[in-house]
C-alpha cells in the first residue's frame, strides 16, 4: 500500500488557487496517495472543472468560523475529550505550551489542530504537508504537538513576508522541509531561519496541455488588453487604469477587461468614471476557468502592474503570468519579487518599474502598435514556460521530498515512539 500523505489547505477547492489544484492532480498522476484536509468550506458558486478529476478524499475540519454551529462545536470538543482520555499528561503539556506562546492564540485553530490529530490516527496518515505558512501550518503545528506526526510546508509569497519572523522561524524549525515558489523567497526564508531545515524552490507549474493558443476565428479590429488578479492595491489596477487613460488620449484604440478575485470596491469603479473609461474598461468578478480561458484566447496583450503595498502585500510569480505566457500573449508587468526569475525584459515580455504609469503606458503602446514584436515576445514567453515552469518536474521534486519524509522523518517522531516523545514535542 502506498504511504498516505495529508495535504492541509485553508479552503478546498478555491478558484484563485489553481496552482494548488494543479499540484494535487500531478501528485496523483505521479502515483502519490493523498488525503486533503480543508480548514474551510468553499464559498464560490462554481469550481474549476478539474476539481472533478481529483481522486483524493476531502475531510472538512469542523470549525467555529465564520459562524458558530453547535454540531461543529460538538465534533471539535469530542476530539479534545478523546485526546485527553488517551493521554491526559501529554494533553495538558500541549495545551500549556500553546497558551504560553508569544504569538496570537486562536481557539478555533487549537480545536481544529486537535481534531486533525485525532483524525490522523483513524486514517493512518504518516506525514502532513501544509500550503501557506500562516493558519494552515499553525493548525498542523498543533496537530504535531498532539500526535508527533511529521510535517512540511509550502511557503508562498504573501504569507512569507507578512508573517512574524519569530513565528515563521519556529514553524520552519519543526518542519521536515520547506518549498517556496521563487528563489527570492528562498533567500528570504534562509535569512529568517535559524535551523537546518532544507528550503527548496518549486515553481508553480502550468499544465501546458490546457493552454493551447489557437488562431483567432474572427480577430477584433480593436485590440483587447487583459489583466487578472486580486481586487486589491498590490495588483496595481490603479496604474493600469491611468495607463489606459493616457493611451486613450493618444488616440490608440483598445478595450480592456479586468478580471478580479473577489468583488471590486466602489473606488475602482469611481476611478474608471473619473477617467472617462466607461466605454473601454470591463470589470469581471470571479469567473470560471472556462470563461478565463476564453478571455485569454481573445486577448492581444496581458498587463499586470504588480507593486508592493504599504503592508508588504504582494505575490511572488503570479500564476496568471505563466498562463498568459503559455497562451503566447505578450506580457507587460513589473519587477516585483520573483518576476525577474520568469521574465527578461524585451526577450519574453516587458518589465517596467512599479507605480510608473508613464512607463507602463509606453510599453503597452509599443505592443499594441508593433504586432510583429508582440508576437515574438509571446512565442518566446511560451517557450520559457515550457522549459522552466512545467508541472511534471516541479511537482516531481515535491513528491520525492514527501516520500522521503514518510520513510524517514528527521525532526519528529510518531506516536508509536511513546509518551516521552509526545511530551518532548509538546515542550519544544
Amino acid at each position: 500500500m502506498r504511504p498516505l500523505i495529508g495535504l492541509v489547505l485553508e479552503t478546498f477547492p478555491k478558484v484563485s488557487e489553481t496552482f494548488i489544484l494543479n499540484e494535487i492532480l500531478e501528485l496523483e498522476r505521479q502515483g502519490l496517495d493523498v488525503h486533503i484536509f480543508s480548514l474551510r468550506r468553499p464559498s464560490a458558486p462554481f469550481n474549476h472543472p478539474n476539481v472533478a478529476k481529483v481522486n483524493a478524499q476531502v475531510t472538512y475540519l469542523p470549525s467555529l468560523l465564520p459562524t458558530f454551529d453547535r454540531n461543529q462545536e460538538k465534533a471539535l470538543v469530542s476530539a479534545q475529550v478523546a485526546l485527553f482520555e488517551q493521554d491526559s499528561t501529554a494533553y495538558v503539556q500541549t495545551l500549556k505550551r500553546y497558551l504560553n506562546r508569544d504569538d496570537e492564540q486562536r481557539f478555533n485553530e487549537y480545536l481544529q489542530g486537535g481534531y486533525l490529530a485525532w483524525k490522523l490516527q483513524e486514517l493512518g496518515i504518516k506525514h502532513l504537508h501544509a500550503h501557506f505558512a500562516d493558519v494552515t501550518t499553525a493548525t498542523v503545528e498543533i496537530a504535531q504537538a498532539f500526535s508527533g506526526v511529521s510535517y512540511s510546508m509550502t511557503a508562498h509569497t504573501k504569507d512569507t513576508y507578512l508573517r512574524d519572523k519569530a513565528v515563521l522561524n519556529r514553524r520552519m524549525a519543526k518542519a521536515e522541509f520547506i518549498f517556496t515558489c521563487s528563489e527570492s523567497n528562498r533567500r528570504y526564508l534562509e535569512q529568517v531561519s535559524t535551523s537546518d531545515t532544507p528550503i527548496h524552490v518549486a515553481y508553480h507549474g502550468v499544465d501546458i496541455a490546457s493552454f493551447n493558443p489557437a488562431p483567432k476565428i474572427q480577430p477584433s479590429p480593436v485590440p483587447l488588453i487583459l489583466s487578472i488578479g486580486r481586487f486589491c492595491e498590490s495588483t496595481g489596477f490603479t496604474y493600469l487604469l491611468k495607463a489606459c487613460h493616457l493611451i486613450k488620449q493618444k488616440g490608440v484604440a483598445f478595450n480592456c477587461v479586468i478580471i478580479g478575485d473577489g468583488h471590486p470596491d466602489a473606488s475602482i469603479r469611481q476611478h474608471i468614471n473619473d477617467l472617462n473609461l466607461e466605454q473601454h474598461i470591463t470589470l469581471v468578478e470571479e469567473c470560471s476557468q472556462q470563461q478565463r480561458m476564453a478571455y485569454y484566447q481573445q486577448a492581444d496583450l496581458f498587463v499586470l502592474p504588480y507593486l508592493v503595498d504599504e503592508a508588504s502585500d504582494h505575490d511572488g510569480i503570479p500564476n496568471v503570468l505563466l498562463e498568459a505566457m503559455a497562451m503566447e500573449l505578450p506580457v507587460v508587468t513589473t519587477n516585483v519579487v520573483g518576476i525577474s526569475e520568469l521574465m527578461q525584459s524585451h526577450y519574453n515580455g516587458i518589465i517596467v518599474s512599479e507605480k510608473d504609469a508613464l512607463c507602463l503606458t509606453q510599453a503597452m503602446e509599443v505592443l499594441l502598435i508593433q504586432s510583429k514584436f508582440a508576437k515574438t515576445l509571446g512565442k518566446t514567453g511560451r517557450l520559457t514556460v515550457l522549459d522552466k515552469f512545467g508541472l511534471v518536474s516541479n511537482v516531481g521534486a515535491v513528491k520525492d521530498s514527501l516520500l522521503r519524509a514518510v520513510k524517514q522523518p528527521m525532526r519528529s517522531n510518531c506516536q508509536s515512539h511513546g509518551l516521552e516523545n509526545l511530551l518532548r514535542l509538546a515542550a519544544s
